[in-house]
């Protein structure tokens, strides 16, 4: 199937925020982080599942939606390689890389609060906030546009992060990530 939009709706439960609805012809697919019970929780976790989907799983620092910081992904059971540059000025140099299976995957985010894109050679996945369902701001829906044929594989990808911090991928992020990227590689022993 090529060239199609989707949305999904929000949910909240007390364990976990996330997004459910159906995409295309692969049917329903859930997104969700678990919400974190203390401040002693450093590593957050998003999932991402659904019968016409491989299951997914993204770890990173942060207390409940995990953050682009030491990333650890899985997508259907096998490990994918993810890497950005924390400094990088143009979109084009903070995009997130993917390795999975011979492809190569970049994800660009074009704000805060605003839609990203993942592309590999032949697709584009857009995918950001939808309407608002309510003046809470879990109520977000999520919607997506496909361009080209699309896989599973490329879904969960794009999906995925939108239970993820994906903030340090936009210039007002770097930004604002600047002076703790900086004491952080100080504090690996790193040069400044």
């Amino acid at each position: 199937m090529s060239g199609y939009s989707f949305e999904l709706k929000p949910f909240s439960n007390p364990s976990r925020d996330g997004w459910v609805g159906s995409v295309g012809e692969f049917g329903e697919v859930t997104i969700h982080y678990e919400r974190a019970f203390s401040r002693k929780e450093t590593i957050g976790q998003a999932r991402l599942y659904g019968p016409g989907f491989p299951d997914g799983l993204f770890r990173g620092k942060g207390s409940g939606m995990p953050s682009l910081r030491d990333p650890y992904m899985f997508v259907d059971g096998e490990r994918v390689e993810v890497s950005y540059n924390t400094l990088g000025l143009r979109r084009s140099a903070r995009a997130l890389r993917m390795e999975f299976r011979d492809c190569s995957y970049t994800y660009t985010s074009l704000g805060i609060n605003k839609k990203s894109e993942l592309i590999r050679p032949g697709v584009k996945i857009t995918v950001g906030p939808g309407q608002r369902l309510s003046k809470s701001h879990n109520e977000l829906a999520v919607t997506g546009r496909v361009q080209g044929e699309a896989s599973p594989v490329d879904l969960a990808f794009a999906l995925i992060f939108e239970a993820v911090d994906t903030s340090s991928l936009t210039l007002g992020g770097v930004a604002m990530m600047a002076p703790l990227n900086f004491l952080q590689m100080k504090s690996d022993g790193g040069e400044a």
